[in-house]
């Protein structure tokens, strides 16, 4: 690539940016604004634009939506949308600006090469975040239902057991318990059991939940009788769960290692036998 054609380039870009920048100082006058993303929101919201990126963002929409009480409006994901796209924009403006002072165009290509991987990283970001949401709901059921199945045996009424359990790990920051002080909350405030449980299910959105819920519904419904052995079948497939997936996640762990020690391996063969061959 020519220097006059980079630097028509970079000048471009800074252009664009100063022309959005200049744009979002002007609408947002509320709120200090955030100039690595709402110029970029700015440009999202043009219309044709928005039409062909938001369908590409559905997977998205639904993690955020996990992640945020089960909820994701359009600004939320356009915020999202536009850190991702600020983030590579300032990476491919920063490499050119670093690809002119140096005269060398390959480091504009690494750096549009790296403004590209940044997106798919965030997605990957974003997907981990709720997988480890819903692995910590899901390996802190089973120790719930143990409490649970073990003060209803106890005589105590089954809604004051679950707000105990509540109350012994106010604080902890799981999710689980997090959703299930939300329900607790609207039941409080004159909701349904089954809705609030019905809206704790699908905020959660882990089958274990909903199954759970189901089960304590059994209890409104049905009485005792039924739900101490439906509550017993549930609380030991949960921990056969939890067991299993414990395992998995140490033969995960197991492979992992196996790269890095293959490469320890062949790096003490070297400095082993290194010296022999010299000698020879």
């Amino acid at each position: 690539m020519s220097a006059w054609l980079l630097r028509a380039i970079v000048a471009g870009l800074f252009v664009l940016y100063a022309g959005l920048a200049v744009q979002t100082l002007r609408t947002k006058r509320s709120s200090p604004p955030r100039l690595h993303i709402d110029p970029f929101v700015a440009l999202l919201l043009y219309r044709p634009l928005l039409e062909r990126v938001q369908p590409m963002l559905q997977r998205q929409r639904i993690s955020l939506a996990l992640l945020h009480g089960g909820v994701c409006d359009r600004e939320r994901l356009l915020g999202w949308a536009a850190e991702s796209l600020g983030l590579s924009y300032i990476v491919l403006l920063l490499s050119g600006v670093l690809a002119v002072m140096a005269g060398n165009s390959s480091l504009f290509f690494m750096g549009i090469v790296i403004a590209c991987c940044l997106p798919v990283l965030r997605a990957k970001e974003l997907k981990r975040k709720v997988d480890t949401r819903r692995l910590s709901i899901v390996m802190e059921l089973p120790e719930l239902l143990s409490r649970l199945l073990l003060m209803v045996n106890a005589g105590e009424n089954v809604m004051r057991a679950l707000a105990r359990s509540i109350e012994q790990k106010q604080g902890d920051g799981n999710p689980l318990y997090v959703e299930l002080s939300a329900a607790m909350e609207r039941m409080k405030r004159g909701e349904s059991l089954s809705v609030a449980l019905e809206e704790m299910g699908r905020r959660c959105a882990v089958p274990e939940v909903k199954l759970f819920a189901t089960t304590l519904l059994i209890n409104a419904r049905r009485g005792g009788e039924a739900f101490v052995p439906a509550l017993r079948e549930l609380t030991r497939q949960m921990w056969d769960k939890r067991k299993a997936i414990a395992r998995t996640l140490g033969e995960q762990a197991s492979s992992r290692l196996a790269f890095p020690l293959a490469i320890v391996f062949l790096l003490i063969m070297v400095l082993v036998g290194a010296p022999t061959m010299l000698m020879m």
